[in-house]
């Protein structure tokens, strides 16, 4: 039976009335997941997103498929006022989540110097048009208003970490763009993300918070969830990306500090989506919060030569 949040989208999208088994894999308030059986045999990913998580296939279209990265293949999408619904490839039958072998945790870290790579480099040919690339673009400016924007909220005005931020953040993020060109950034490259294939290679998805930006807030959610998964090191998965990358090419203490603002860049933005409203859109995501500013704060206490 075609679940509820789906069953609107039958006439645009005949194939969910070919389906003969339903797996869900998620279900939250704006997004639900699942695998699909076919009646022929194949079998597919079925996922319904509300509000800013019906954006994913836009990302597809305007940012993935023009900057030549790899993604799931796209077969069908429709969206009304309510939401979007895509028929997706079924990329793997396992995540990182349910086989967390410190192999997987390593190539995910080159995989993701790969993708940085490979859109920086369409960006600097023009893959994009001004518009597009304009429309996915988060600037220094942008991290800095939404730092602002914590301070005046209810729950963290004046926050001591918030103001520390503030204060040093800015000249961190000048620096920052005038040294790393722009890519792309996943914006949650964590382990429920990324799909092992043929046992060997790791393809991120769920894409619909990503954007345009030179920080590498996904190598530190990367190293996080090595390391609470698998046991693997931040030396270990700062190594994997660093010689992928090419390791003459950039030293290490410089790598190490585009990790820590990266951090930086991801926890503010993750934060400010929790605090206007985030906490409505996942149950229990309020207990997120002391977390994301325990790690902001570790993230300030390390130096900083830049």
């Amino acid at each position: 039976m075609v679940p509820h949040k789906l069953a609107n989208y039958r006439k645009e999208l005949p194939i969910l009335d070919e389906v003969s088994q339903w797996q869900l894999l998620r279900q939250w308030a704006l997004s639900e997941v699942y695998r699909v059986l076919l009646k022929t045999g194949e079998s597919r990913i079925v996922k319904w997103g509300g509000n800013e998580m019906a954006r994913e296939a836009a990302i597809y279209k305007d940012l993935l498929s023009p900057l030549g990265l790899r993604m799931p293949q796209i077969y069908a999408y429709c969206q009304d006022a309510a939401g979007g619904v895509m028929i997706m490839e079924d990329a793997g039958e396992f995540n990182l989540e349910q086989q967390p072998l410190a192999e997987y945790f390593l190539e995910a870290a080159r995989e993701l110097a790969r993708l940085r790579v490979a859109a920086a480099d369409s960006l600097r040919r023009g893959e994009l048009s001004p518009e597009i690339r304009n429309a996915y673009t988060v600037t220094s400016r942008v991290f800095l208003d939404q730092l602002a924007d914590l301070n005046r909220s209810e729950s963290l005005n004046n926050h001591p970490l918030i103001l520390q931020a503030i204060e040093w953040l800015p000249r961190q993020l000048e620096q920052l763009h005038l040294e790393v060109s722009l890519t792309m950034v996943h914006h949650d490259y964590h382990a429920k993300n990324l799909v092992i294939q043929n046992g060997r290679r790791i393809l991120a998805i769920d894409w619909s918070n990503a954007y345009l930006s030179s920080h590498l807030g996904d190598l530190y959610c990367l190293i996080n969830e090595a390391d609470s998964y698998a046991h693997v090191s931040e030396e270990e998965i700062i190594h994997a990306y660093w010689a992928e990358l090419g390791s003459n090419l950039l030293p290490m203490e410089q790598l190490k500090w585009q990790v820590q603002i990266g951090g930086l860049c991801w926890l503010i933005r993750s934060l400010r989506w929790l605090v206007y409203g985030g906490t409505d859109t996942i149950p229990g995501s309020e207990a997120w919060v002391p977390d994301l500013l325990a790690d902001m704060g570790k993230l300030l206490e390390e130096p900083s030569d830049n």
